[in-house]
């Protein structure tokens, strides 16, 4: 009996290991993925330090271990020249994120095709020297109807015509020659079919030249001029370019192997994001710099650094775009021309001063958008809709028609062109829509490929920030910062380039470049190079010709114009942290330097915006800047609203700190947001930058933790002033935060504060003098462990003065 007990206890035994051998690792991958440390209250930090590897959240170990990753580039045969030689080679995939990818973007996309277009009118076969317009005497009963858009009055112009006849004939006559009636490169038609339906139609029309004088640059030239032609696809990583434009991508391998003898069609495989958002990339795209994202509200993008050079050479400048300068996104806020609070005239008369002010000589179709969206029901693509549509066509086939008669019109009359188009497609939550986007590009890759006198740049800004991928996937952070470039140099235009610049942009291909680097590269191929910046007044260390010249092969992300936050696309670049609570003091900082935006931006109005209240914080990487100073990004977590159907917010920030003495050792250096937050709108200050904004959508949102910073840890409260200002207190193993609270709604303090430390660094220089305003809550000081080794403490000193509101 006794030994069949013995063998009872054996078997239990053997369960139970058995059992946790599949628990285990479920219980690892959570204290890896959600790291909070509840410190002890002492001053000493007995943390133990694990090296442990972040697993994604999608994926488990054995998933991860047949998880495959295609070959994203043109020729998968070709390896990178002197590949040892070069110092940044592309970040190795998070194991799982590849499994991921396949299973996320197989779904088919939306299409047009439920709706059979209606052509009232059409050019079948588009001659550039005697364009002709056809129209259909079938379709329409009772007048037929074309609208032109004016820009004097931001409205269409109606003409009517009694027959199709009488239409083809005004329009071959009037809108297809040079100085006759001036248009934007379409016109509406619309008229009653035969069984009494509205029918419409978007009609793309060849461009027109406006006045004789325009005509007079258009003589030949003495020397050939290279055009310029820029296609940007917002939101589009280099990756997703090539998983999702699959028949775009095989039309540059046929190139490349099949029709080009000199020419090629150039792929960059190492191109740095500068910030995750347009308006940012724009600017080093133009403008050759980057901005400071503290003075953002304030600057416009400086086109004119671009186009205005251009220009200066006899170039026609046209900038196209999808979004409907009506509304708040695009040309019209990159070039600060919105004033909602105007007449309609007035905003029509303020954006296109604005233009010309920037350089642009046309925008021509991109006035086709607000059209296009409004049909829709939207008043931009961001969240929707499915597919773009107008009359049974996408948005973007009538945007590359217009570019393809804008290059051949202008080409046939030897007039330089720079032409820049900007598509959004993209930027939505399923990464899929793209898809509907890669007949039409493969078809105008081809036709670019035979602009001979044309190089064309195919690049976008950054990779998508919304959806199921970032949500799923840390590899979508890396992907958000690894961008496409292709350039198209066709057999004429590699001939006027030469061999040596051929061979640069070849052997740059497998090495790190930005968008500053295709900056220089555009205005290299001007004819004169007397506007090019010196190399002893270029701001970065890029090459004055830009990508026609070779690029470092040590070059490193420390040599781009990165704006924080950001992450390196280049392996090595950080080191992964623990979420332990010497970071946890970085995530305070930041966390305060938030919420002081907030409060200051709606200090004056309805405070809509709440104070952000944190849950946790992760995913923390640390890169080198130099001996004594590091740069410290991680991704923070706030509460969110119940009616948002999601628990948290996810914000990621960068911290700079510094460990020498006397100057201020944390700098904040920016934040984005990774959860979608248009929802926000309806509610929000609009004072308060929406990004930063978390609002009631209903009345049960109230947020019960108004009074709280963090909920990772508890905050002492003592009393300075009674009954307003309170000290707030938090004690971490690694330092001390240290806030001050005004709860009254009449009383506000001046106050001086001085900081005095062993084995801690201060956060800011003391002493601090800061204006405490009634209900508000500012940041004092931030104490971090110097010697982890070492115990630490603190004093302090305050004085306030009280003023009765």
């Amino acid at each position: 009996m006794r030994q069949f007990g013995s063998v009872l206890k054996v078997k239990i035994v053997l369960l139970i290991l058995f059992l946790l051998s599949f628990i285990t690792p479920l219980i690892y991958v959570w204290l890896i993925e959600d790291r909070i440390v509840i410190p002890m209250q002492v001053h000493k930090d007995f943390e133990q330090t694990v090296n442990t590897v972040v697993l994604d959240r999608t994926e488990t170990r054995n998933e991860a271990q047949f998880d495959t990753c295609p070959v994203f580039k043109l020729d998968p045969n070709i390896n990178a020249p002197d590949k040892e030689a070069v110092k940044c080679r592309r970040a190795d995939f998070i194991p799982g994120s590849c499994n991921l990818m396949k299973k996320l973007f197989t779904d088919r996309p939306a299409n047009c095709s439920q709706k059979h277009p209606d052509i009232i009118c059409a050019i079948k076969k588009y001659n550039p020297s005697n364009p002709r317009v056809t129209c259909h005497n079938d379709l329409c009963t009772g007048p037929l109807f074309l609208g032109l858009y004016r820009e004097d009055t931001g409205d269409y112009q109606w003409e009517s015509f009694n027959s199709a006849d009488l239409l083809a004939a005004f329009i071959n006559s009037k809108l297809l020659v040079d100085y006759m009636v001036y248009h934007h490169g379409y016109c509406l038609l619309k008229c009653r079919n035969q069984k009494g339906r509205l029918v419409k139609q978007l009609l793309i029309l060849p461009p027109v030249l406006r006045s004789t004088e325009e005509a007079k640059s258009t003589a030949t030239p003495k020397q050939v001029r290279l055009n310029v032609n820029i296609l940007l696809l917002d939101s589009v990583s280099r990756h997703h370019f090539f998983r999702i434009l699959q028949k775009t991508v095989s039309t540059f391998r046929t190139l490349n192997e099949d029709v080009f003898k000199t020419g090629r069609v150039f792929d960059f495989e190492l191109v740095q994001g500068i910030k995750g958002r347009t308006f940012e990339s724009l600017q080093a795209l133009f403008a050759g710099k980057a901005f400071d994202s503290a003075v953002l509200r304030l600057k416009t993008v400086d086109l004119n650094e671009t186009l205005g050079k251009f220009k200066a050479f006899g170039y026609e400048t046209l900038y196209v775009e999808d979004m409907c300068w009506e509304w708040e996104w695009g040309l019209v806020k990159e070039q600060r021309a919105l004033n909602f609070s105007a007449p309609h005239s007035t905003r029509m008369k303020l954006f296109v001063e604005a233009t010309k002010r920037a350089g642009i000589d046309r925008t021509d179709v991109s006035y086709s958008s607000c059209e296009i969206l409004q049909q829709n029901g939207f008043k931009d693509m961001f969240h929707g809709p499915n597919a773009i549509c107008y009359n049974g066509i996408h948005q973007h086939t009538y945007l590359l028609q217009y570019m393809e008669y804008f290059l051949a019109r202008f080409s046939y009359l030897q007039k330089p062109a720079f032409s820049f188009l900007i598509l959004d497609t993209a930027h939505e939550d399923t990464g899929i829509r793209l898809k509907q986007l890669d007949e039409d590009l493969a078809r105008h890759v081809t036709f670019l490929a035979n602009q001979q006198n044309t190089v064309t740049f195919i690049l976008s800004d950054h990779g998508n920030n919304y959806g199921r991928f970032v949500a799923a996937s840390r590899e979508s952070q890396v992907e958000l910062f690894h961008t496409y470039l292709f350039v198209i140099v066709p057999d004429q235009a590699a001939i006027l380039l030469g061999k040596d610049k051929m061979r640069s942009l070849l052997t740059n291909q497998h090495r790190l470049v930005s968008l500053i680097d295709v900056h220089h590269t555009v205005k290299s191929l001007l004819p004169s190079a007397s506007h090019l910046t010196d190399t002893k007044d270029l701001i970065y260390n890029v090459n004055m010709d830009g990508l026609l010249s070779p690029v470092s092969a040590n070059r490193t992300c420390q040599d781009i114009p990165r704006i924080q936050p950001n992450l390196c696309i280049c392996q090595n670049h950080y080191t992964p942290q623990l979420n332990d609570s010497y970071h946890a003091l970085f995530a305070e900082f930041a966390l305060a330097h938030m919420n002081r935006q907030i409060f200051h931006e709606q200090q004056n109005s309805i405070q809509a915006c709440q104070r952000l209240v944190a849950t946790r914080f992760g995913d923390v990487k640390v890169e080198e800047v130099s001996e004594n100073e590091v740069m410290v990004n991680l991704d923070l977590y706030v509460r969110a609203p119940k009616s948002t159907g999601r628990t948290e917010e996810r914000f990621t920030v960068s911290i700079h700190f510094s460990n020498q003495e006397n100057i201020e050792t944390m700098l904040f250096l920016g934040f984005d947001r990774i959860t979608s937050y248009s929802i926000y709108r309806k509610c929000s200050n609009t004072a308060v930058d929406l990004r930063l904004c978390i609002c009631d959508l209903q009345a049960a949102d109230s947020n019960e933790y108004l009074n709280q910073s963090v909920l990772w840890q508890d905050t002492i409260t003592s009393v300075i002033h009674e009954p307003c200002l309170y000290l707030q207190t938090r004690k971490y193993p690694s330092g001390v935060v240290l806030a001050i609270s005004n709860v009254c709604f009449d009383v506000q303090y001046n106050v001086v504060f001085d900081f005095l430390t062993l084995n801690l660094h201060s956060s800011t220089l003391m002493p601090l003098i800061l204006h405490v305003e009634p209900q508000s809550e500012e940041h004092l000081v931030i104490g971090i462990q110097k010697n982890k080794h070492k115990p630490w403490k603190y004093k302090y000193r305050l004085n306030y003065n009280t003023f009765t509101v």
